[in-house]
This record gives structure tokens, C-alpha cells and sequence, in this order.
């Protein structure tokens, strides 16, 4: 995040401080110094003819360039120029000299001899001013560097232990990794854990900076830390107590300034809402609320959105809730979970893979879990859906980029694979169907046939007529007449088909047997 910075001034002495200054400054541009105001507008008006975008966003005019007086270059540069913030530069800062310069169109004054603290937080106001002016001037262009407003995610936790901090500080980590200038705020004031997770020990944090009214660029840099990971960090004091002096207006303060200098800020609210960390929630682009798939979790996520909607912080369809530890064979899904708090439910789900992680938090290196991590690959699909990386930042292997997408992929390989046994055994049950029934059709057509054989009718016609056409085809009938005690025995055959009645046949033979009185020998 850059800010360009042209200046004018005929001191040299004056110059080799301001540029001296201005070089220490995070993401500050400055262009060599001019000499006079000639040049200075030829310079302004060169860049204007390329586009908007080509300005520098702030200019410094110090009181005694030449040959147009200061107020004069002041006001002509607001007048042609009015996407570029101009700051003056005097050796004498009182009200009357500051009036002037507001009326001329200044956006600021430096006082000197030059102080690195009023300089930066002239340059940022001036900066922040002209970017705000770009984007009423181009709607549709994209943002310039020196955002004033980067992105602002908060994530809270419906209650202890649904893994928080692990989501905000992966969230923190995909944003880096992408190319973005990414902050990690801490504001879990009492319990804030990142430091632990991240392994830092760090002397300075939020509590720091509760009370400074005007929280410049060198405070922040004093107050934060820079992770190997590459996100910048802002811890919860280690002292618990010492977070009841972080207020909600020292809060307000602290995330607008860290909006302007970072692209991309993250914030851990923890579980407990204060008045500190209810200020993330409101201010924030996007609020995400971490829960679990159990009942206990689900009500402390519908306790925390109906509390925020009560006290006006953010209304439940506002909210993006996660769910982390999240399994297919869960009895509470994520709809059911959007359903009962009334919150928006994530596509992303974090699946449960508490084996991966037990490894990098036991050692306080959260930042090297695997990249094949599922555990990874969802929080990495949760930012892809929050705006905070691209596509192909996202893991590519094991990544699962919604909760339906990559359920209905499993499910679908699951069923690809399971098809032949379900087609082999469906055809087996009906097979065994089919022979059940030709059992059946034999002992029918058999006691058929033995009452038609005692009364001297033919049997095998009466089989015949007993079963359907598919069987009756390889019918056969065997009847026999027992003298002894005057009975008539019938056995009929039929051969079992396969699958299909009438098509194929199996070698195998079902027979039925019955008997019944020879009423014709008795006669």
C-alpha cells in the first residue's frame, strides 16, 4: 500500500528533511523535491493528461516557494487537481495561518521544525482524502493503493473451544499469502490466544494504545508485531486485567487506522462480547460467527446473533456463520444450524481432522500446518468466500469449496464405487425371487394335475393351465397310478428362468409333487 508524495520548496535544507522524513515513513512514496511552483504544476498537469490514477495522491507546499505565492499554488492546485490532497508547510502553524490554508483548500498543515508524528498523520489524512475523491471521480475503477478503507473481517465464537483463533489466524494467513497486506487483531482482551498459537512473545499490544488519541502510523508500527507468516499482529495484553482499559472509542480509533494502512485487516473478538470487541462486529465488512454441529454450540449461536441484533451491532442476516468439526454423518447440518440462529451459513464448512492440527498447536506453530490439511483447505475456501483470495490461492489439492460441491463429489464417487455389489445383489435377490416362485408354480400345477388325473381327466393339460406361458414352455408331467391303496401321484418339473421369464433358463429343475384319490379305480 503506496502513498506517492510530491513537494515543493525552495529551502534545501527544508527539503533534505522532508524527504529525509518522508522516506521513513510505511508505504511513502516521495518524489524528488521542486524548486518552484512553475514545475510543479508542469508535473501535475503531465500526470493528469496520463489519467487519475497517475497523480501523486498528496502534494506538499511549503510557504515560500516561488513565484506563485503558497495560498495560490494551493488553491490552483485544488481547483485542477482536485483528487490530490495538498498539505502546507510552515514555520509558523497558528490558527489565523491554518485558517487560510483551509480556505485556500489545504487538507492540512505541518508545523516547523518537522515532527515524524504530525507529518504521518498529515500525509495519511491527506491521502485517505484523495483516494475517498478518486472513487466518486471513477466508480468503477478498482481501488487505488493507498486504500483508506481496507477490509475488515471479524470473527467471533458462539462459545469457548469451536476453534475461534484457528479461523481467524488461517483467515489472516490465506489473505497474506495472496498478496495482500493482512493485520491480526486480537481483541479476545482477557484470553486472546494468538500469541500462544503463533509463538510470539511481544511486550506491546492493544492495551498500549487505549490512551492515544491520535494513533499515527509510528504508533502502530511501535505497537505491533510482524509474524515470519508475514501478517502484522496487535496481541490481547498478557495481562487480562489490564483489557478493561481498551474502550470502544480507542478500539474505533485504532481499527480506522489500521484500515488505512492494511488491505486486509482480521480481527479475533473471542466469545465474550465487551464494548471493545462489539465495535469490530459493527464496523466490520463481514462478521463471521464459528460453531459447532452440537446442540449446545448451536444455542450459544443463537444467543450471540439475537444479542448483537438487540444492541443494534449487526442483524442476524448480516452474519456469515461457519461450521467448524463439521462431518457428513452429523445429525445437525448447516442448514438446519442457518434455520435456528437466522444467520447466513457459509458454503465452506472446516471439517473434523483434530489429528492434523494437534501437532502445529502443541508446538505454537499454527502457520505450518500442512497445505493437504483439510482443516487448511476449508478455512482457505471460507476466505475465497469472504473476498480475502482468489481461486488460485486456494488449496488445490483436498480443497473443498463448499459444503454441497465437495459432499456431492464424495457422495458421488462413493456411489460409483458401490454400484456393481448394489446391481450384483439386486440381481441376485431377484433371481432368488424368481426361483421362490417357480417353487410355488410347481405345487400348484402339481395338486392341478392330481385332481385332474383322479377323476380321468389329462394332467398334464390341467399343469399346463396353472401356470403362466413363460413357465409352461418346459413343462413336463409325470403321473403315476399306485394300485396299493388307490391313489394317483403327479410330479411336475419346471426349470427356473433367469431374470427374465420366457428368455433364458437355468439348467436347474424344480419339481412338485401331489396326490390325490383315484376316483375313476374305485368306481
Amino acid at each position: 500500500m503506496s502513498v506517492r508524495i510530491l513537494a515543493g520548496t525552495t529551502d534545501p535544507d527544508a527539503a533534505r528533511a522532508l524527504l529525509g522524513l518522508l522516506h521513513q515513513l510505511p508505504g511513502a512514496e516521495p518524489a524528488p523535491a521542486l524548486t518552484d511552483s512553475t514545475a510543479l504544476l508542469d508535473t501535475l498537469a503531465r500526470a493528469a493528461e496520463a489519467g487519475v490514477d497517475e497523480l501523486p495522491e498528496v502534494v506538499v507546499v511549503h510557504d515560500s516557494i516561488v513565484p506563485m505565492p503558497a495560498l495560490d499554488l494551493i488553491r490552483e492546485v485544488a481547483l485542477r487537481f482536485p483528487a490530490v490532497g495538498v498539505v502546507l508547510l510552515t514555520a509558523d502553524p497558528s490558527p489565523a495561518v491554518l485558517a487560510a490554508a483551509m480556505d485556500s483548500g489545504a487538507r492540512g498543515v505541518i508545523g516547523l521544525p518537522l515532527a515524524y508524528d504530525d507529518l504521518g498523520a498529515r500525509v495519511e489524512a491527506a491521502a485517505a482524502w484523495a483516494v475517498g475523491v478518486r472513487r466518486h471521480l471513477g466508480p468503477g475503477r478498482a481501488a487505488l493503493p493507498a486504500v483508506s478503507g481496507g477490509t475488515l473481517i471479524a470473527v467471533a465464537g458462539a462459545k469457548g473451544g469451536v476453534g475461534t483463533t484457528v479461523t481467524a489466524v488461517h483467515l489472516a494467513l490465506a489473505a497474506h499469502a495472496s498478496g495482500r497486506s493482512t493485520a491480526l487483531v486480537d481483541l479476545d482482551l482477557q484470553g486472546g490466544d494468538i500469541a500462544s498459537y503463533l509463538d510470539v512473545q511481544f511486550r506491546r499490544s492493544v492495551a498500549d494504545l487505549a490512551d492515544i488519541a491520535d494513533v499515527s502510523s509510528r504508533v502502530l508500527h511501535d505497537a505491533m508485531y510482524v509474524h515470519e507468516s508475514g501478517p502484522a499482529l496487535l496481541l490481547a495484553p498478557a495481562d487480562g486485567e489490564r483489557g478493561e482499559d481498551v474502550t470502544d472509542r480507542s478500539v474505533r480509533l485504532v481499527l480506522a487506522a489500521l484500515r488505512q494502512r492494511y488491505e486486509v485487516v482480521i480481527v479475533d473478538c473471542g466469545t465474550q462480547m465487551t464494548s471493545a470487541n462489539a465495535v469490530a462486529v459493527e464496523t466490520a465488512d463481514a462478521a463471521v460467527l464459528v460453531t459447532t454441529p452440537d446442540v449446545i454450540a448451536v444455542r450459544a449461536a443463537k444467543r450471540m446473533a439475537r444479542m448483537w441484533d438487540r444492541l443494534q451491532i449487526r442483524k442476524p442476516q448480516d452474519t456469515t456463520a461457519v461450521v467448524n468439526r463439521y462431518t457428513r454423518a452429523s445429525e445437525i447440518q448447516p442448514t438446519l444450524i442457518g434455520r435456528i440462529t437466522g444467520t447466513k451459513m457459509a458454503s465452506s464448512v472446516i471439517p473434523a481432522a483434530f489429528r492434523e492440527l494437534q501437532a502445529v498447536i502443541d508446538a505454537g506453530r499454527l502457520q505450518d500446518l500442512d497445505a493437504r490439511s483439510t482443516v487448511k483447505a476449508g478455512i482457505w475456501s471460507l476466505a475465497g468466500e469472504l473476498g480475502l483470495v482468489t481461486g488460485a490461492m486456494l488449496p488445490a489439492a483436498r480443497t473443498k469449496k463448499s459444503r454441497r460441491g465437495g459432499d456431492r463429489g464424495q457422495v458421488t464417487l462413493e456411489t460409483l464405487g458401490m454400484t456393481p455389489i448394489i446391481l450384483v445383489t439386486l440381481i441376485l435377490v431377484w433371481q432368488a425371487v424368481l426361483a421362490g416362485y417357480t417353487f410355488t408354480l410347481a405345487g400348484n400345477a402339481a395338486d392341478k394335475a392330481a385332481r385332474a388325473a383322479a377323476v380321468g381327466q389329462p394332467a398334464d393339460a390341467a399343469a399346463r393351465g396353472a401356470v403362466p406361458g413363460a413357465w409352461g414352455d418346459d413343462l413336463s408331467t409325470d403321473v403315476a397310478k399306485n394300485a396299493t391303496d388307490g391313489t394317483v401321484e403327479v410330479t411336475v418339473t419346471l426349470k427356473v428362468p433367469v431374470l427374465f421369464p420366457g428368455a433364458v433358463t437355468f439348467p436347474l429343475h424344480v419339481q412338485g409333487h401331489a396326490s390325490a384319490i383315484d376316483e375313476g379305480a374305485q368306481r
